[in-house]
């Protein structure tokens, strides 16, 4: 009996243990399917799902004619996961041998960073694509983007630059990168329980909006010009630097702007915009137009000098002149530069009066130009002066300013006395090529009567013709300017170096209706010669001759300013005329400004070049193909090996296929292979390296963002 009451109470703590068991499970699921619920779904997330950024195309800068100053190009960048990796040391050597990297430290690299790091970025192409072929495991290689500049380093300054993640860091990249850049997009993937990530069909997701397109004021053209020239006299007189600014004096836009020598990245300045100097004489137009505006001097009237060259002018202000002359009229003091004339002249035209209008013409003050670290010059007000700050000032010391700020105020005098807003961007457009922003030319306000502009052109144009600035000159075609030579100031001793010089010339062209003015600046010219009309004035010459060899340049046509009519029209967008009748499309191109050229016979356009779409200058033909292609009725992709990237796109605008470029200069590979039946708006892929001409390759299909062998 004792012994049944035992075997009962040990069923019933067992039953007891169980149901306490049962408990305790119950308890515990209901905790965290009801208290823990949103904390593991949260962390279940987290382990589970994976948000993808996807990065923007940055949108390109194109000159004021259309032409690409910044654009995309694709690359392909390589990262590994060495802990994935099978061999991470023959991984290691292998990467070494085709990227030129130091195979030690790179295995090095992998054993310090198991989890993950950049093997390399930015790589061109082929080596991207081959090891993208490889398909092993732990190493990733994916398409980024670099960007190109195909003017290269003669608009570095000017242009900037932007860092490996295409992000601006200096010049219009850094200034405009809230419109280049884009709004990123995001995608989620579902990462299964071996790690690998996958899509899902109606994943959430955020496509990314492309960057835009801006159209600036620069010319290509003149840019490249005026980079020779300025590089050639700097390297020739070894000089220190160089630098140019050249502008439209009817509509204040900045048409070219250079430094030489170009520094490394990061050290690059845009010293037209950003530094600031003595001008020295080319600042005496601010004295003698004032005096010719106040009614307080003529162009025949005579002023004393000194006919040894030696002259004082005020207290403590002793001016000495290279030409000795006892006494000049206006126009030839300032045909020849006279320091004492134009000193005379300062004292004549008083503090507060050369004060105001060089304020009024934008000295001491920033001009507002969309350029990041534009500098301000240094102009102190009278209250500040002594009594030799006038003629002093008159002549060029005592005073900082900008390249910028000196040919705003020469441009004052080419356009009719206004000093115009600076402009460096024309239009925005978004990716469609839709402009959502013009600028349009500003003047800010007059500071010169018509007439006394006419006048100040006629003088300059004698300091080409027969004074100071001869070197200047054009047979047959009438330029104007001044020169500058200016000692430079030496903070560690407080006074002026000797032997070191500014020279500089600033001009326009044609003097009787300009539409080019230009500021050149040669610092610390060596080998004897140190004058501005024998150092900057030839450059200037130089330009212009160049120029005026440029077809449909800016001197082959008569453009009025812009107080009479609106700048010189940016580029259009080519529009969609494929299946309209011809005679539709040629009044469609017509009413954009645009000639059309139609090939073969055919009731309707098929295709079109360029295609809808692109930005082209004004007057630019439009190809139309009326005919159908040859293969019309079996539509096949043509051979396109060895052939340019442009030879090879326009094959393809006619069978109006969707290509896809990766790098540039010759087709090397295509995808689709030559021969295979294509469907109208199929895509294909053009593989390209520059210099190289590849006949007979077969075509290949490299994986891209290759994980554990999958493309």
């Amino acid at each position: 009996m004792a012994h049944m009451d035992m075997r009962r109470s040990r069923v019933l703590v067992a039953a007891a243990g169980l149901l306490l068991g049962l408990a305790l499970l119950w308890l515990r699921a209901g905790w965290l399917q009801l208290v823990m619920h949103e904390a593991y779904e949260q962390r279940a997330e987290r382990n589970q799902e994976q948000r993808v950024l996807i990065k923007p195309a940055r949108g390109n800068l194109f000159d004021r004619y259309g032409r690409p100053l910044a654009r995309d190009l694709p690359t392909y960048s390589i990262s590994a996961a060495p802990a994935e990796m099978q061999d991470p040391r023959r991984t290691a050597r292998d990467l070494a041998r085709l990227l030129h990297l130091d195979r030690r430290r790179l295995e090095r690299q992998f054993a310090s960073r198991p989890r993950f790091l950049w093997v390399a970025r930015q790589v061109p192409p082929a080596p991207g694509q081959e090891v993208a072929g490889w398909s092993r495991r732990g190493l990733y290689v994916s398409i980024e983007t670099r960007r190109e500049y195909p003017l290269g380093a003669a608009a570095g300054e000017i242009i900037g630059r932007t860092n490996v993640d295409n992000e601006g860091v200096d010049g219009l990249e850094l200034q405009l990168d809230g419109d280049l850049r884009g709004r990123p997009g995001w995608a989620t993937l579902i990462r299964d329980g071996r790690g690998h990530s996958h899509s899902l069909p109606r994943g959430l997701r955020r496509s990314p909006e492309d960057g835009r397109s801006v159209v600036l004021t620069l010319d290509a053209d003149l840019q490249s010009i005026l980079e020779s020239h300025l590089g050639h006299v700097v390297d020739t007189l070894n000089a220190e630097r160089g630098f140019a600014l050249f502008m439209d004096p009817r509509t204040g836009e900045v048409l070219a702007s250079v430094g030489v020598p170009h520094l490394p990245p990061g050290r690059a300045r845009n010293w037209t915009i950003t530094d600031q100097y003595e001008p020295g004489s080319t600042f005496k137009l601010v004295v003698a137009a004032t005096a010719l505006e106040e009614g307080l001097a003529t162009p025949d009237q005579w002023f004393e000098a000194a006919a040894n060259g030696v002259g004082q002018v005020a207290p403590g202000a002793v001016f000495h002149d290279v030409h000795k002359e006892p006494r000049y009229r206006f126009r030839d003091a300032l045909r020849w530069s006279s320091n004492i004339v134009m000193g005379r002249l300062g004292v004549l035209v008083g503090d507060e009066r050369l004060y105001r209008y060089a304020t009024s013409l934008g000295f001491g003050s920033i001009s507002g130009i969309d350029f990041p670290g534009e500098a301000s010059g240094r102009l102190r007000s009278p209250a500040q002066w002594s009594a030799r700050s006038a003629p002093t000032i008159a002549i060029g010391h005592e005073v900082s300013v900008t390249p910028l700020q000196l040919v705003l105020a020469y441009a004052s005098i080419a356009n009719g006395g206004l000093l115009m807003q600076p402009q460096l961007v024309r239009e925005v457009r978004t990716a469609e090529g839709e402009v959502v922003r013009r600028f349009t030319p500003h003047a800010s306000h007059r500071v010169f009567s018509e007439r006394t502009a006419a006048l100040m052109r006629a003088l300059l144009a004698a300091v080409v013709d027969s004074g100071t600035a001869q070197a200047a000159r054009l047979p047959g075609f009438h330029v104007a300017g001044k020169t500058g030579t200016s000692q430079k100031y030496d903070a560690s001793i407080g006074t002026y170096a000797r032997g070191k010089y500014l020279s500089s010339f600033v001009g326009f062209a044609p003097a009787e209706d300009p539409v080019l003015v230009g500021l050149v600046v040669i610092d610390e010219p060596k080998g004897g010669h140190y004058y501005g009309g024998e150092v900057a004035a030839p450059v200037f010459r130089k330009v212009i001759e160049d120029l005026r060899r440029v077809p449909h340049g800016m001197f082959e046509y008569d453009a009025n300013r812009v107080a009479a009519r609106p700048p010189a029209p940016a580029p259009v967008t080519v529009p969609d005329l494929r299946l309209m009748v011809p005679a539709a499309a040629e009044r469609r191109l017509a009413d954009h400004e645009l000639r059309a050229r139609f090939e073969g016979e055919g009731a309707r356009v098929l295709a079109q070049s360029p295609a809808c779409g692109v930005a082209v200058g004004r007057g630019s033909s439009v190809t139309m193909w009326l005919a159908p292609p040859v293969d019309s009725l079996e539509r096949c992709m043509p051979d396109l090996a060895g052939l340019s990237v442009r030879e090879a796109l326009r094959r393809l605008t006619r069978l109006e296929l969707r290509p896809q470029i990766l790098g540039s200069g010759t087709v090397v590979r295509q995808s689709p292979a030559a021969g295979t039946a294509l469907e109208p708006g199929a895509g294909c892929r053009l593989w390209c390296e520059p210099g190289v001409r590849a006949v007979g390759l077969a075509p290949a299909q490299p994986g891209i963002m290759a994980r554990n062998g999958e493309p």
